[in-house]
């Protein structure tokens, strides 16, 4: 008797399974598929952030504008006499900037200045006789901190130097001008690439430590020394954006 119902049960149980079709197992994966909750993946985006390359030189401190000057500015050589008069031993002088632009009305700086600039110093140059010298004039350093404070190779991002070459400025201009790197065929520890920006001629001097833009304005030339970190970018935009230094209005140190 126990092995008729045992039959009879497992015959019920197959005509079950007739009955749902050919394949009755078939909807067990999508139930259970159905049970468990699929992983929420989330996803974020990143937004790249572009800092400027140059800011305006309105915002730098000239550390020397706190040098008081007793002579007359409308008397550049009394001013000379008193610029050199404080020499220390260098010939390159610190000076305000109202002493440059005593002797030097034409002298022009950038109106923009590598990004992180604070402060700007500024120095007459001068031969041993007491004379100004003509290569360099004047120069710039443009610090990112307080100058003298920090290791120039970290805080001075740049150096504008301003040489007096009236004949070679004049040479520049000719029609039948020699743009090419043969006038600073002597600088034997830089590589010479001859540019334009914007139409003017320029030339790039590349050394280890970074480069130096040249080019000719005026009477002067100037010589733009930007550290390995300073973009070339930002140096020609330095070169093409300037206005006589009188014209600027920085604020003091």
């Amino acid at each position: 008797m126990r092995k008729a119902s045992r039959a009879t049960a497992l015959f019920a149980a197959g005509l079950t399974l007739v009955a749902c079709g050919d394949t009755p197992f078939a909807s067990l994966g999508r139930r259970s598929s159905e049970w468990i909750s699929e992983p929420t993946i989330i996803t974020t985006t990143t937004v790249p952030i572009t800092l400027p390359s140059v800011v305006g030189s309105d915002i730098l401190k000239w550390f020397n504008d706190t040098i008081v000057t007793t002579a007359p500015l409308d008397d550049p050589v009394a001013v000379e006499d008193e610029i050199f008069d404080r020499r220390a031993g260098d010939l390159f002088i610190q000076a305000s900037r109202a002493e440059i632009i005593a002797l030097l009305p034409d002298i022009r700086f950038p109106v923009t200045v590598p990004f992180l600039a604070e402060y700007v110093t500024s120095q007459v140059v001068f031969d041993n006789n007491g004379e100004l010298s003509s290569d360099p004039v004047a120069t710039f350093g443009i610090w990112s901190s307080e100058p003298y404070t920090r290791s120039r190779s970290v805080a001075q991002m740049a150096v504008l130097e301003v040489a007096s070459d009236s004949e070679a400025a004049a040479a520049v201009q000719a029609p039948d001008a020699d743009l090419s790197c043969a006038r600073f065929a002597d600088r034997s520890t830089e590589v010479c690439e001859s540019v334009s920006i914007e139409g003017m001629p320029a030339w790039n001097l590349t050394a280890d430590n970074g480069t130096t833009l040249v080019w000719f304005e005026g009477t002067y030339r100037y010589e733009l020394f930007g550290r390995t970190f300073v973009p070339m970018i930002t140096l020609q935009k330095m070169a093409v954006e300037s206005l006589p230094l009188a014209e600027l209005e920085p604020l003091s140190g």
